[in-house]
């Protein structure tokens, strides 16, 4: 059995824009939408302050 991590460094968060829920990337389907609202477009927290979009919004910046 795999323990998650909850604080630190390494700890992966995603925020949807829409509903503005903060999840973990596995509570996240296989089609990368948000288990709330559905929306398509998950950002990827990081704990240096800002946001960047994850990679599943096709690369673009």
């Amino acid at each position: 059995m795999r323990i998650i991590p909850l604080r630190g460094a390494g700890v992966a968060w995603l925020k949807c824009p829409a509903c503005r829920l903060k999840c973990r990337p596995t509570a996240v389907g296989p089609d990368g939408q948000c288990p709330r609202c559905g929306e398509a477009r998950m950002l990827k927290l990081s704990f240096g302050g800002r946001a960047t979009a994850s990679s599943s919004d096709g690369g673009r910046s």
